[in-house]
């Protein structure tokens, strides 16, 4: 078509011919438009007063044609647009199969038939993609047929959103199968299935994580959920897998899903599936090592190598001895506390014990007894000084050590060097202590020995820090002693009574399981010791675990033990030269999943683009580290097992079972709040089948030695209440915790069914009552200090910040046993720091019971809890908790002598007891006050602490009466 009307001056397009894929313009020396260049069809404008054509082109310019007839203009838009949809209709039609084949799969999404997993709807997506690639960039909007357009903006539409379409999708899906299967629901179980379960088992993404809480009936949902995916002939029988961690449970869920749907699926333990992988692939699987399923055996194979191997090995044998003196604990210092109070719980929770016997105050105080010990020099710890002091109103005067055979004295002072505001180096304390009162307490002992005549030798904790304690000691103490090391043989034999050697060799149980299942190096661990809390420890036991490793391996021999197994099994699956037959991966207790387990799951998950993981656990109870699980495999399931769609990876559902059908409201709820102090756990919601008015959880306080009058307290007042036959449950930390009277104990209380188990053997059980025993700081309390070594840290991929995680998700499990209350007997004198915190926040709504002797006052030194203590004589007086390391006592109010004043808000200048009397406070401390006192020149006002404070003020003078 040319359009030859006018010749408008000054405008160079003045006639226009189409073409087959196109325009040719005339004037300005002619011009070619592709459709592909035209962003539409032209339109009719006007032009310098003219009638024109108008083609708009992609990027935003256009062409204009001057000068053609208003009937003309129309023929050229109506034929350009025919020509255009002709021309991109072809395009279409190249693919026309496809766009329909894609535009039924995205229109069942509308009414789907099965769960729109990441994986079934990922391949429409990649097609849908690669054929609007295809298409002209660009395409304008009016250049198809309707009904090219309307294929066109489905397959658009579902590429540029898949996202928003695929949960709508799912949406509709589970709400009409949900309607669908209601009586497959009802039915499937003895009970019908709970709301939550009901969504956990129509859920079936790529990856799909079932949080099922303490007694949320996990199990109904993993035999529901087989027999759904039978029933529903989405797999066949011998598709699915479930696997579990133990054999029985394994069994007992597998002969259900057979009750229940009537097929057989294979249930295995994930080292029976490991032994058959490799047992398909070699022909038959290795030989396990004999203490492969003995935890006792493996124990003490490492501490023959320990001892026997690695400690006779040249270089290596000073290091362990190093080891054991210095750096058996975790170090921390007074700097490393908010609060005393929170650093002398820690010190007195590791049992700071040297090898000579001698408990010590501080971290620091035992590594310099150990290297006496260790070098055959004899001390006294903390002997009275020799020389009477008679001007002395402090304590008795106690140096830290005294040598025997030479009488030298050792003080050290917790002091650190600090930059001061004109660059000078000054001697600074922890925040929480008193720095000028300590200075010159420093310089009143130095003053002591100067004027005693008695020689003083000084460390201090800067030199810790500098890394140099012991070196610097050996230095100041060469003039008066001679070194004569003890033999190594007497040094194990002095570990091994004090259970050090043993506690060590948990520790390396634990990080060689991990340091196998992860596939760790050791230069890896090497690498992360650089940015360790304490890198001189870890580098140190990394010295010690290299040697280990290698003969641990060399005493395998020919033989394997499940790490082994679990990673040639992975191995394996990952070479494709075991075939799975599994599309459907069932996995019982994921809290408990191991890196090498989870490098097996990835592998069989792998081998089909459709196998799909269903995973139930829950990591409030992942209580199993020491055998090598990693919880950050459940806390990042998405990444670590999440499918891809549309462009985003760690595609999962998480379904949150929530309802407890065990605990009451007043155990449910406070043990949720209490595991989720820790950040890292998955928050989930809680609803409990019961409420209770009352308390149920408490505590029973007892003395030291009357734990067991405590327990039978407890039991008599649940037998006393109990209707029926009632079933209690004993919780230990420890396998030695169990009563030796516990025959006596179930015949001395018929009505009561009485069991003990340590609190990991008793996970997935429950009773009526749960009595946990003695909940106490100390290195083998509960919770435990022990099994927390932050050296997991080297060889966990994602390591616990939170202090004591695992011993909390335990207290959790113990706590979570009981349908209708929990007791928690507790040391008075030094309660876990569990129990403190449960007790320090109302939220919890916990009952005390045997209270009596714990003051509602605080130490004015420490921050440490106040205990009433009687003298032999009857005489009530108040001691810091933490006696040992404080010392702090305090005097009861004069009026009653059963209490201590405290503040009172109506008055700042005076304290009040609970009995009315009020006292003057002390000018001179925070927590004394002043009482009567008589001296030389007459009665006065003293602290109620003199010697330790001596505030102190004149009586008000009393107003003489006027004679009449």
């Amino acid at each position: 078509m040319a359009g030859l009307f006018l010749r408008p001056l000054g405008h160079g397009y003045w006639g226009v011919e189409q073409t087959e894929d196109g325009f040719t313009l005339f004037g300005k020396g002619g011009k070619r438009l592709a459709f592909s260049e035209l962003a539409g069809s032209p339109k009719e404008t006007k032009a310098l007063g003219f009638s024109a054509a108008c083609f708009p082109l992609k990027g935003g310019a256009d062409v204009k044609i001057v000068g053609l007839k208003s009937n003309a203009i129309a023929k050229l838009i109506a034929s350009a647009r025919t020509a255009m949809h002709s021309y991109y209709g072809a395009i279409i039609d190249e693919s026309e199969q496809e766009f329909q084949s894609l535009v039924k799969a995205i229109a069942r999404l509308e009414d789907p038939r099965r769960y729109p997993s990441a994986c079934l709807l990922d391949p429409f997506w990649k097609r849908a993609t690669a054929l609007l690639g295809k298409l002209p960039e660009g395409m304008p909007e009016d250049a198809l047929a309707e009904d090219k357009k309307k294929l066109l903006d489905t397959v658009r539409g579902f590429a540029s959103d898949p996202h928003r379409l695929r949960d709508e999708a799912i949406n509709r899906f589970v709400d009409s199968e949900l309607k669908a299967k209601k009586e497959f629901f009802d039915t499937i179980e003895s009970n019908p299935l709970t709301p939550e379960q009901r969504l956990a088992v129509v859920t079936d993404e790529d990856a799909s994580l079932v949080l099922a809480g303490a007694g949320s009936g996990k199990t109904s949902v993993i035999v529901a959920k087989a027999a759904y995916l039978i029933e529903r002939e989405i797999r066949e029988p011998n598709e699915i897998l479930l696997m579990a961690f133990g054999k029985d449970a394994a069994a007992e869920m597998a002969a259900r899903i057979k009750e229940r749907s009537g097929a057989s699926v294979d249930a295995l333990t994930f080292h029976a599936l490991g032994y058959n992988i490799i047992g398909a692939v070699e022909g038959s699987a290795p030989a396990l090592a004999a203490h492969a399923s003995d935890d006792a055996q493996f124990r003490a194979l490492l501490r023959d190598i320990l001892i026997n191997d690695v400690g006779r090995l040249g270089g290596l044998k000073s290091l362990l001895l190093k080891w054991f003196s210095e750096f058996y604990w975790p170090f921390k210092s007074e700097w490393d506390f908010k609060t005393k109070s929170e650093y002398y719980q820690y010190v007195e929770s590791h049992d700071l014990r040297t090898l000579g016997g001698d408990r010590v105050k501080s971290f620091e105080e035992l590594q310099i007894a150990n290297w006496l010990h260790l070098n055959g020099i004899a001390y006294e710890y903390e002997p009275t000084y020799e020389h009477k002091l008679p001007d002395n109103d402090r304590r008795v005067y106690t140096p830290d050590f005294r040598l025997t055979e030479s009488g030298v004295y050792i003080e050290h002072f917790g002091v650190r060097k600090a930059k001061g505001s004109q660059g000078e180096t000054r001697l600074v304390t922890a925040p929480h202590v008193d720095r000028e009162r300590y200075l010159e307490d420093m310089a009143w002992k130095r003053k002591v020995h100067r004027e005693n005549e008695t020689i003083l030798i000084e460390t201090f904790s800067y030199e810790q820090v500098e890394g140099r304690l012991t070196e610097a000691l050996a230095e100041k103490i060469a003039p008066y002693v001679s070194l004569k090391p003890i033999s190594q043989d007497q040094v194990f034999d002095t570990l091994t009574e004090l259970g050090q050697v043993d506690a060590f060799t948990q520790t390396l149980a634990t990080f060689l399981r991990h340091f196998k299942s992860s596939g760790t190096t050791i230069g890896q661990c090497e690498a992360r010791s650089d940015d360790s809390s304490d890198t001189a420890r870890s580098k140190a036991f990394l010295k010690i675990f290299k040697p280990l490793i290698e003969a641990y391996q060399k005493r395998l021999e020919d033989r394997i033990d499940f790490e082994d197994m679990i990673v040639r099994a992975a191995e394996h699956v990952e070479a494709g030269r075991y075939k799975s037959p599994y599309r459907h991966l069932l996995v019982d207790e994921f809290q408990d999943i191991s890196e090498g387990r989870a490098r097996l799951l990835k592998a069989l998950k792998a081998q089909h683009d459709d196998a799909r993981l269903f995973a139930v656990g829950d990591d409030w109870q992942s209580i199993y580290r020491f055998t090598g699980s990693d919880i950050h495999l459940m806390r990042d399931f998405g990444h670590e097992f999440g499918g891809a769609f549309a462009g985003k990876r760690d595609m999962h559902r998480n379904v949150d079972l929530g309802r407890t059908f065990r605990s009451v409201d007043k155990i449910a709820l406070p043990a949720r709040r209490f595991v989720l102090q820790n950040p890292s756990q998955i928050e989930k919601k809680v609803i409990t089948a019961s409420s209770s008015d009352e308390p149920a959880i408490k505590v029973r306080h007892y003395e030291r030695r009357h734990h067991d009058a405590a327990l039978r307290e407890t039991l008599d007042e649940l037998a006393q209440a109990a209707s029926k036959e009632t079933s209690v449950l004993l919780l230990g930390r420890y396998h030695f915790l169990r009563p030796k009277s516990l025959g006596a104990l179930n015949r001395t209380h018929p009505k009561l069914s009485i069991r003990f188990m340590t609190v990991h053997a008793s996970k997935g059980l429950e009773a009526d009552h749960v009595i946990i025993l003695r909940a106490e700081n100390d290195t083998m309390g509960f919770p435990s200090e022990i099994v927390d070594d932050p050296l997991l840290d080297l060889v966990l991929p994602k390591p616990e910040k939170f202090d004591h995680a695992e011993e909390r998700r335990l207290f959790y499990v113990a706590l979570t046993r009981a349908r209708q209350s929990v007791t928690i007997l507790a040391d008075r004198q030094k309660p876990s720091v569990f129990v403190c915190e449960l007790l320090a926040d109302p939220a919890y709504e916990l009952r005390q019971l045997g209270t009596s002797g714990i003051a509602e006052h605080r130490c004015g030194q420490c921050g440490g809890r106040m205990l009433t203590q009687t003298t032999k004589k009857g005489r009530t007086f108040f001691s810091c908790e933490h006696g040992r390391l404080c010392g702090e006592t305090m005097n009861p109010c004069s009026a009653c002598g059963q209490d201590l004043p405290t503040n009172d808000s109506t008055n700042p200048k005076q304290l009040t007891c609970s009995c009315g009397a009020t006292f003057p406070v002390c000018p001179e401390c925070d927590e004394g006050w002043l009482v009567e006192r008589r001296g030389k020149y007459g009665k006065f006002l003293s602290c109620i602490r003199y010697p330790a404070c001596t505030g102190k003020r004149q009586l008000p003078k009393t107003k003489s009466r006027r004679k009449k």
